[in-house]
């Protein structure tokens, strides 16, 4: 019953494959063989592959998708080593499960400290989306971190089980930029600008930020930890707005903290998130299924899927194969807004 996923393991066609690839590689290093390093690629989630199943008859399925690492809204991540970001994945995923018929509820798998604001809105309101378009449930259990913006994703669930161990919370947004204007003095070096307008380069690094500037950087700040609330607000109805807010200052929680007060349901592991997404979607027997790409390995629940970050200095468009570079840095390290936990 089961000839609709693929086997967690093929190392015969993986090791074809791998010998291939090094004699594709030796080619392009002898100069004989040239390949475009520009064109990017998109999720390309082909294979359903099996990953748990109560029983080997089972045909209704449960999706399992992953949110990893800091959470970013990359259309596309190129390059010859590189992955798609998560929300490239998240979407070609449910775009996937809206056309497959035994697909009956999805369960995400969120291990994130969240990411930029607006990355982390659009995960969320995919997934509020799929719900809406498909009638099918969602829910969310948390590994070891589901904070800010993991957690503004996982308000679109309809039940969160949270590991014992999980650090979750952080409800807020934060902005962060350096000002390096003591050390410019320093170094007597004078950053020479020339502007339309007073607060067209406002948040320099290069000047002290004045009371103007700060004032409107922190209205958009108080803006988005509104819409902050809201979305907490509607993904835990039970919770009042007061106290939300009460709970929304930016501090961490352990996970039997957060079922105790009320951000979470349940303390417990994937397979009673399955169960639960089992009970709601009202299946007696489910097969917990991932979508993957072609050398993702997905022998269990806790094996990466191709969610996440590009991979750590992996070709970036335009460059050249040899290129060596230094990691890649986080989507929190330049200007912006976040719904971020970063200590």
């Amino acid at each position: 019953m089961y000839s609709r996923f693929s086997s967690p393991s093929s190392r015969g066609r993986a090791t074809r494959i791998s010998l291939l690839g090094l004699v594709l590689f030796s080619f392009i290093l002898s100069g004989c063989i040239s390949i475009p390093l520009s064109s990017h690629r998109s999720a390309n989630l082909k294979t359903e592959t099996l990953v748990e199943a109560d029983h080997f008859y089972t045909t209704d399925s449960v999706l399992m998708v992953e949110l990893n690492g800091e959470l970013n809204d990359e259309p596309e991540t190129g390059g010859f080593l590189s992955k798609p970001g998560n929300l490239v994945v998240l979407k070609d995923a449910l775009k996937k499960a809206e056309k497959d018929p035994f697909i009956q509820a999805v369960l995400v798998r969120i291990d994130s400290p969240g990411g930029s604001v607006t990355a982390s809105d659009l995960i969320y309101t995919e997934l509020k989306r799929f719900k809406e378009h498909t009638k099918k449930k969602v829910v969310a259990v948390f590994m070891g971190t589901a904070a800010s913006g993991g957690y503004y994703a996982a308000m679109a669930a309809d039940y969160i089980v949270v590991h014992p161990t999980t650090v979750t919370g952080s409800i807020g947004v934060i902005s962060m930029s350096p000002d390096l204007s003591g050390l410019a003095k320093l170094a007597r070096v004078d950053m020479r600008v020339i502007k339309s307008g007073e607060h067209k380069d406002i948040g320099s690094m290069w000047r002290e930020m004045d009371p103007a500037e700060r004032e409107i950087l922190q209205g958009i700040i108080n803006t988005m930890y509104e819409r902050f609330l809201k979305v907490v607000g509607e993904g835990r109805p039970k919770l009042s707005p007061e106290k939300i807010r009460q709970l929304a200052d930016g501090r961490i929680y352990t996970g039997a903290q957060a079922v105790e007060l009320g951000l979470a349901d349940e303390e417990g592991y994937i397979e009673d998130a399955f169960k639960k997404a089992r009970d709601l979607a009202g299946l007696k027997d489910a097969a917990l299924v991932a979508y993957t790409q072609p050398g993702d390995y997905k022998g269990h629940y806790y094996a990466e899927g191709p969610a996440g970050t590009p991979t750590a200095g992996a070709s970036q468009p335009g460059q050249s194969l040899l290129n060596i570079q230094l990691p890649s840095p986080t989507v929190s390290s330049g200007n912006g807004f976040y719904y971020l936990w970063r200590p």
